[in-house]
């Protein structure tokens, strides 16, 4: 049996603490110019605008930003929308800020509405594809709640405009062949990801996503995992990005937590049986006593990487709504497993995705072999 998390569903949203389970030389010169460049092609538009905001809308965006860091996510979404009528419906920034809260608050439906009227008021191409972007993020999290195909034909007519409007950006590349894929156009998505990883401007991350689903867009079907970022006690940053090519096992747990307790042994098994392979197990706990926590920590030599989020912000971007719950993730950042309690084969589908991680960076290998000898 698992046990609900202490905060509601109801209440999550606006979480507050104590609530739930925290002189130029020339290469400067070229570096000036370089960035000037940039903001004139890509970044000109936001940051105008953002610096210009008269003082109350940055006054309420800057509340937006405190109310979120104290995951009191309703009053944050208040003041980010206050920012946007105070700025005239002309602030990138304010946009942005109200789309990516209405996600994380599960509003995908108001994301897109959000996303598609930032659209219309985009100064430049590329601040458009920006908003593009974003809402067909939304209309993909929209099916993840409402799978139906008109919602995905949407998201990818909206890329559609986005890579038309910026044609050099690898993300809009990237989600294209995710929505292809999931439309089971194959042909389609493999040109979309081939574009991702031939990408200047492609991240080492995205193109080796894009590599990999080019070779096998079926692996790109299926729930892709949230960004999040959270901070070990030694100061060391986790990020998605940095379990790139990894299976992960992420184990959301609180040492309060009987059937954690219980599952722990279990858990640590399957850590200490592939701990040599390409494999990492997450432990993300709720507790909110850190003393506990490291204590607890070091009496059970738990492995794996340990944090804690004593306000449950990870276990929000992750629907996770009771402990334990156990979530695989592939080597692409896709969801292979979700389950809350000891229910489900874990170990033998972590085996099973590192055999596949293996048989699959083989045939790539072979195949590049073979292409370079042609």
């Amino acid at each position: 049996m698992a046990l609900p998390r202490v905060s509601s569903n109801a209440l999550r949203h606006d979480v507050r603490p104590g609530d739930s389970m925290t002189r130029f030389s020339l290469g400067r010169f070229l570096l000036v110019l370089f960035i000037f460049c940039f903001m004139i092609t890509g970044s000109a538009a936001v940051f105008a605008q953002t610096t210009s905001l008269n003082p109350s809308a940055h006054a309420a965006l800057a509340e937006g930003a405190q109310f979120e860091q104290r995951h009191q996510l309703s009053s944050a979404l208040d003041s980010d929308r206050r920012a946007l009528k105070l700025a005239g419906g002309v602030c990138a920034e304010c946009y942005e800020a109200v789309i990516k809260l209405q996600l994380r608050m599960e509003l995908p439906k108001d994301a897109v509405s959000s996303a598609s009227a930032w659209s219309a008021h985009a100064s430049t191409p590329v601040e458009r594809s920006q908003a593009e972007l974003l809402e067909a993020r939304s209309l993909m999290a929209f099916y993840g709640q409402k799978p139906k195909d008109s919602l995905l034909r949407q998201a990818d007519d909206v890329l559609k405009q986005a890579s038309i409007d910026n044609p050099s950006d690898p993300a809009i590349h990237l989600l294209r062949g995710r929505v292809l894929a999931t439309l089971k156009m194959d042909a389609e998505a493999k040109d979309e990801f081939s574009a991702c990883a031939a990408s200047s401007g492609a991240t080492p991350v995205e193109c080796l996503r894009a590599k990999n689903f080019a070779h096998d867009p079926s692996l790109a079907r299926g729930e892709q995992a949230p960004e999040f970022t959270i901070t070990r006690p030694d100061g060391t940053v986790v990020t998605l990005d940095s379990l790139a090519g990894k299976v992960v096992l992420i184990d959301f747990w609180a040492t309060w937590c009987p059937p954690c307790n219980r599952d722990r042994d279990y858990i640590q098994s399957i850590a200490e049986e592939f701990q040599k392979g390409n494999f990492v197990l997450l432990g993300i706990s709720s507790d909110k006593n850190e003393t506990v926590w490291k204590n607890y920590l070091k009496d059970n030599d738990m492995l794996g990487i340990q944090v804690r989020d004593s306000f449950d912000g990870i276990n929000d971007l992750f629907h996770v709504e009771g402990i334990p719950t156990y979530i695989v993730l592939d080597g692409n950042g896709m969801v292979r497993l979700r389950v809350t309690g000891p229910e489900g084969d874990i170990r033998g589908k972590v085996r099973a995705l590192l055999a596949s991680d293996t048989s699959t960076s083989k045939q790539q290998t072979a195949t590049s072999a073979g292409s370079k000898s042609q």
